[in-house]
């Protein structure tokens, strides 16, 4: 982590330092000019604290705060760097358990960020869901299903019905999901980023009455993060072509997602799919399931 101080903190101590300085200087400079008029005195006053204050200020504020600058530019570079490639890895892990395409991981993400910039545009979570934010969550929704590594193929893979145990065992990969992400926490990455992770990962399938898990959260109580990755998750799931069922219309599967407002879904979140259904259908025509 970039811990180097910031410069800019010895700034008031410098000037002080340097205007009492001057002025001692001054007062032992200005007999040698002899008698001289006030506008003259403070003219003379000026021109020694500028050659005092401006040297001083540059030596020991101006050149270590260009320094710090560039170093934290630097250490944030590096952080991206780093955060990318943790993210490329847990993908990848994610990807080699789940059979569903890369094409579902961008759609997901399109979703997420339209979901997330229209509920911006509607005054909703505006605190969290600054622009930062949603870029943020934009590169986490490819985790939400990381926890299905956990999970044995032949149930991932189950063409008819899940077994009542089978399902038991499925629903544990929001946990394990959030585990992985939790164990994944360094200081080399940003905080944010993973917490953000862990509450798509943990609480994608939470829904808005508490019939949801794996916590039976209820409204309010499920992040928001989640609750915009459930609506992408489901209507992309719906769209596409499953081991166990035949992908649906796009109208079946919007109308779907609508009814379960209230119930699976978050109101807000449904007001903001609703207004983004265009969008959402020309993410699904440009990129194929």
């Amino acid at each position: 982590m970039f811990k180097k101080p910031n410069p800019a903190k010895r700034l008031n101590l410098v000037l002080i330092g340097s205007i009492c300085v001057g002025e001692a200087l001054i007062m032992f400079a200005l007999p040698s000019f002899g008698t001289t008029s006030n506008l003259l005195t403070t003219f003379i006053d000026v021109i020694f604290l500028c050659l005092i204050t401006i040297p001083l200020v540059n030596w020991t504020v101006t050149k270590p705060m260009n320094q710090y600058i560039h170093d934290l530019k630097s250490a944030r570079h590096t952080i991206v760097v780093r955060e990318n490639q943790m993210l490329a890895a847990l993908n990848a892990l994610a990807s080699a358990k789940d059979n569903e395409t890369g094409n579902h991981i961008i759609r997901t993400q399109q979703y997420v960020k339209l979901l997330g910039q229209r509920l911006q545009k509607m005054g909703h979570h505006t605190q969290i869901l600054s622009d930062e934010h949603i870029e943020r969550l934009f590169k986490v929704a490819p985790l939400h299903d990381l926890g299905k590594i956990g999970i044995p193929d032949y149930i991932l893979q189950k063409a008819g019905k899940l077994t009542e145990s089978e399902r038991e065992i499925i629903t544990g990969h929001s946990i394990i999901g959030e585990s992985i992400l939790i164990a994944a926490q360094s200081e080399d990455v940003e905080e944010d980023l993973i917490f953000t992770a862990i509450k798509v990962a943990g609480s994608h399938h939470e829904k808005w009455d508490g019939s949801g898990y794996p916590r039976n959260l209820i409204g309010e109580n499920i992040p928001i993060e989640a609750r915009i990755m459930a609506v992408a998750d489901v209507f992309d799931s719906l769209i596409s072509d499953r081991p166990y069922k035949k992908a649906w219309t796009v109208d079946d599967s919007y109308q779907y997602i609508i009814n379960g407002s209230g119930t699976a879904f978050d109101p807000i979140v449904i007001e903001a799919f609703i207004a983004e259904r265009q969008n959402f259908e020309a993410i699904v025509n440009s990129i194929p399931s």
